[in-house]
């Protein structure tokens, strides 16, 4: 029998008291005990799509580098701008979920009322559909008004939605669920996060009575974690102007934990100084990628010119293994609070932290401001992953609002839309090797079946593969000569060895594994089984 170790940091341990408290998962006869365990024999166990975003499965790089890679956005874009007379300031905040058997996208996004002038700004919620992403139509569901507005939740101050379908759910008037802010009573005494539910995704209804939940004035992103057996949702801390992320749980949707907060500024974030605005997350292989809002520098005068980045807004990546402790990304990959608090020259890896910049000043439409859209679940299309973000041509204190200290009677109102940007499966970050060549090794890892999937573009350069033992020695046939080179581009790379038709000799025992790597960029390596019988039991 293999012995069980855990090791955790404070935050690992809280959410480990968080499973213990769920119920338990179900496995198939003959595996692990326990699904959640990470380490077996000292051994990293690995199940599923493991990115190289961390450090959790690599032990050593040498003569290559890791990089932060930036999604590519669309031609078309925006996608999806105001052309309706009732879409005042539209496209706000928004929710893109994609069905893969209808093969549809769907979109909420957030519009503006008319309010009076001292009163509590409110939200309409507007709904799209598209079969590509691209192309988006509006379809009229409110037959009276004739407009292509849901039924928001009946409430004072509704706005900053987010929204997911819950597969756990088996009440069919709650499988569509959605956090808001709202003001009850029409003052900021009452501003508050709360509960809506509906069968469609169209009709919806206030929880009642309203349920008090930690207060976000901007997107509210909830989700069910199917590890933890919890919602979780990340909001911003709040009150106003204090911009930080934030994270709350429920096992009901209806009692939130007290907020924690998961970011903050750091040292590198001085150099532009950089706050939250939000951060959108979604359940990704085995972790939790976030999109963050990172705003720049708040400033009500002209951008100067030696601060590009005043008053603007980026999007930063974040990861997570537990959705509590979180990892900025950089250029070099995932990098802990305590390190982003260094005393150094940060400029440089600020710079490399930007995920997906906005776009060229006083050029492109997105070149102001761009907010991220929150999708529940990755989008992955033909191998591609599907960001969507809200962008305009104005700065964050931009002066058509009216609202003092901005008011200008002359100001023309921004424009603004919707954009659309792809990745590569996995693509976060990858290994990148140059003509010189060099390693990447990983630490003891445990699989269980016959295979092993590497997303790899070897395309005009090599990557082979040797197997080691516990201890770093060769493998005899799972050497570097046995190795059956990897020569193109491809998300599904069959790691081989002469002389064996699958791995299932190497399944179930602590390995490394050393990639060799020559003009050549890898993603992500994941566990494989063709043939049941080479799952092993472990009692």
């Amino acid at each position: 029998m293999f012995r069980l170790c855990l090791f955790a940091t404070t935050f690992t341990l809280i959410l480990a008291a968080l499973q213990a408290a769920a119920a338990p998962v179900k496995v198939p006869a003959g595996l692990f005990k326990d699904v959640n365990d990470t380490t077996v024999g000292g051994a990293r166990l690995i199940r599923g799509t493991q990115l190289f975003i961390d450090d959790w499965l690599i032990e050593s790089l040498e003569g290559v580098r890791r990089q932060l890679n930036q999604p590519t956005k669309h031609k078309r874009n925006p996608v999806l701008v105001k052309d309706k007379p009732w879409e005042e300031g539209a496209p706000g905040y928004g929710t893109v979920h994609y069905d893969p058997k209808a093969k549809q996208f769907t979109m909420w996004y957030q519009t503006w009322k008319k309010v009076p002038e001292g009163s509590r700004s409110e939200g309409n919620l507007c709904l799209a559909t598209s079969k590509d992403g691209v192309t988006w139509s509006k379809p009229i569901i409110d037959k009276k008004g004739k407009t292509n507005m849901v039924q928001a939740p009946k409430v004072t101050g509704f706005q900053c939605a987010g929204i997911f379908r819950d597969p756990s759910e088996k009440d069919p008037a709650r499988r569509y669920k959605m956090l808001f802010s709202c003001a009850p009573d029409g003052t900021a005494k009452t501003w508050m996060t709360s509960v809506g539910f509906s069968p469609d995704g169209i009709h919806w209804t206030a929880a009642k009575p309203l349920p008090l939940i930690p207060f976000s004035d901007t997107q509210i992103c909830p989700f069910w974690d199917h590890r933890s057996r919890r919602y979780i949702a990340i909001l911003r801390f709040g009150p106003p102007n204090t911009r930080l992320v934030s994270r709350t749980e429920s096992e009901d949707f209806l009692n939130w934990s007290p907020k924690v907060t998961v970011f903050r500024r750091t040292r590198r974030d001085d150099v532009q100084a950089t706050q939250f605005y939000q951060m959108a997350p979604m359940p990704y292989a085995n972790g939790y990628i976030g999109l963050i809002g990172a705003y720049h520098n708040e400033s009500l005068k002209p951008i100067p010119a030696d601060k590009p980045w005043t008053d603007r807004q980026d999007l930063q990546l974040a990861y997570s293994r537990d959705s509590v402790t979180w990892f900025r990304v950089g250029g070099s990959g995932a990098v802990s609070n305590a390190s982003l608090n260094r005393k150094q020259d940060w400029s440089r890896q600020a710079k490399a932290a930007t995920f997906l910049p906005y776009g060229k000043m006083n050029k492109d439409w997105d070149w102001g401001y761009i907010t991220p859209y929150y999708t529940p679940e990755p989008i992955i299309v033909n191998d591609q992953i599907h960001f969507f973000y809200s962008g305009s041509n104005a700065k964050h204190w931009w002066t058509w609002t009216g609202d003092p200290p901005k008011k200008d009677p002359n100001a023309k109102p921004p424009t603004k839309g919707v954009g659309l940007a792809t990745l590569r499966r996995d693509g976060f970050v990858s290994i990148n090797a140059d003509e010189k060549g060099g390693t990447m090794t990983t630490r003891a890892l445990l699989f269980l079946g016959d295979g092993l999937v590497l997303n790899a573009d070897a395309k005009g350069g090599q990557i082979t593969v040797e197997a080691l033992d516990a201890d770093g020695k060769p493998i005899p046939g799972f050497g570097l000569e046995a190795s059956q080179p990897l020569t193109t581009d491809s998300i599904r790379h069959s790691l081989a060895w002469k002389g064996h038709k699958d791995l299932h000799q190497l399944q179930g025992k602590p390995i490394r594994l050393r990639f060799h790597m020559k003009n050549a960029r890898m993603f992500s390596l994941t566990p494989r089984t063709n043939t049941s019988h080479y799952i092993q039991s472990y009692n």
